[in-house]
């Protein structure tokens, strides 16, 4: 029985090979759907197919399976980008998870130093094929969900989703040739395999990761400079990233003016990411 893995989700056949080559995972017939793994790494990766239908019940099943045992989740797999804004083949961490049919937002805890870009992405239920002209965000069809779902489960430092940029959102001609589509992911082998790594410290951790004087750094900060809910939430997650690479270093003092309208707020947040980022 396996006691601890990392699982990696992924919706495409074309981005699933790449990593069952690489990590030299086999297929475990004990579920009916794509199902790897290594148990000597304790890394396995599910198939979850296109689209929200069957994450639900695939995760489920999956944890079933495991018996429930410690867990890591990381969603890879490719999104559409603007082509004014991406590069085919550039890789995103994702920080931000909005979805064309709901009002929930999630933000993924980001807490070790990734070295990747970021951004946000929007999950829709059929594909765009108009640039994207409704969208400032990266577009998949599965991020949210998996979010949503894996979060029941497990802490939400222990999910993360990185999203490589395929298309540009004006045609399905990547979506015709899944080997363009696993060429790009083996190009980037190095810097996921890098990622899946070092993301495996966050599971060790046995002890909380912010202290008690930096949960009172943060209340300070929410009611000083009026942060809104889902600022105080990326606070949070930029403070958990300082103190992991500071493990001494008090968080710093922010000698900022208050703002006094909403685009000096974002502003003067902005600056407060800035310095948690050193």
């Amino acid at each position: 029985m396996i006691q601890k893995l990392q699982c990696l989700i992924t919706a495409l056949k074309a981005e699933s090979d790449p990593f069952i080559q690489h990590l030299r995972l086999k297929r475990d017939s004990a579920l009916d759907f794509p199902y790897f793994v290594n148990q000597k790494l304790s890394v396995g990766l599910i198939g979850v197919g296109v689209g929200k239908k069957n994450i639900k019940s695939r995760i489920n099943d999956f944890l079933k399976l495991i018996n429930h045992k410690e867990v890591q989740f990381i969603n890879v797999g490719i999104a559409g980008g603007k082509k004014s804004k991406t590069n085919i083949g550039e890789l995103f961490m994702i920080n931000k998870i909005l979805d064309d049919s709901s009002d929930k937002k999630y933000y993924p805890e980001i807490i070790i130093d990734h070295g990747l870009n970021e951004s946000s992405i929007t999950t829709v239920g059929t594909p765009v094929l108009d640039g994207g002209k409704k969208y400032d965000t990266l577009v998949d069809m599965e991020s949210h969900e998996i979010f949503s779902t894996c979060s029941k489960f497990v802490p939400v430092h222990n999910i993360s989703i990185i999203k490589l940029v395929s298309d540009h959102m004006d045609g399905q001609e990547l979506f015709s040739k899944p080997s363009v589509v696993s060429e790009l992911f083996k190009e980037k082998m190095d810097e996921i395999i890098h990622f899946i790594n070092q993301f495996k410290i966050i599971d060790k951790m046995v002890t909380p990761i912010l202290l008690e004087k930096d949960l009172v750094w943060i209340e300070n900060t929410k009611g000083k400079y009026l942060l809104t809910a889902s600022q105080a939430d990326q606070l949070i997650n930029y403070a958990k990233g300082y103190r992991l690479r500071n493990h001494e270093n008090v968080l710093p003092e922010l000698d900022i003016q208050i703002p006094q309208t909403k685009n000096n707020q974002k502003d003067t947040f902005n600056i407060i990411c800035e310095k948690l980022k050193t």
